[in-house]
């Protein structure tokens, strides 16, 4: 069965909707009255602070998470079945993404805290880098008669798929490095985010809207 690229793309980016809303759900603001002291409000305030500071950190991961999706399947000339099982996989690893926010928004420099984000985290990442190596194993990747446009097509492919797998290897540090010093974990979890903006050469709304108007010209 091939079903649509834009009806998984649809149905996938609803799902981090959701997740992004819920994790914003979990940022409770106290009650205050006459009866609290300011000690007792700067302690809101500063538990506030963390949780919001784990929110900002899954924001921007599932940001990425979903652009790196976007153009994954952008790429796409068409899916099958074992892909659509392997997003769902993906997509469940992504609801457990506010769960393990909220435990370490609770709990920051606990090591179990870290290490469940960071497990989460390496699983969510080695499945989109997975996906990435089978839509190129089982030649699903959009091809042309251009060859400039095959080689750019693989090459994007091919730079996803290493992004996502250092990913997963700077989770799968995280994890035992958090029992050792959790700021060392910390580190790891911001390589993803900085191998995201790091220029990957070729311009990928650009050679998107490139296989757009191949395949509306070939319709």
């Amino acid at each position: 069965m091939h079903t649509s690229t834009t009806r998984v793309e649809t149905f996938s980016d609803s799902v981090m909707a959701i997740m992004i809303t819920i994790m914003i759900l979990e940022l409770k603001l106290p009650d205050f009255d006459e009866s609290h002291e300011m000690d007792d409000i700067r302690n809101h305030l500063k538990e506030l602070i963390q949780h919001f500071a784990a929110y900002v950190f899954s924001f921007v991961m599932i940001g990425i998470l979903w652009t790196s999706h976007h153009h994954l399947f952008h790429l796409l000339k068409k899916t099958d079945n074992v892909l659509i099982r392997l997003n769902l996989f993906f997509l469940f690893w992504i609801t457990l993404i506010p769960i393990v926010t909220g435990i370490l928004g609770a709990n920051p420099l606990l090591p179990i805290s870290t290490s469940l984000y960071g497990c989460v985290m390496l699983l969510t990442t080695i499945t989109l880098a997975y996906m990435r190596s089978y839509t190129l194993k089982k030649d699903l990747i959009h091809t042309d008669t251009a060859e400039e446009l095959n080689n750019n097509i693989f090459r994007v492919s091919v730079l996803g798929k290493r992004h996502s797998y250092v990913s997963s290897l700077a989770y799968l540090l995280s994890i035992p490095l958090s029992f050792v010093n959790v700021y060392i974990s910390f580190i790891c979890f911001a390589i993803p985010i900085v191998m995201f903006f790091l220029p990957a050469g070729i311009d990928e709304e650009k050679l998107e809207s490139n296989i757009v108007e191949k395949n509306s010209g070939g319709t």
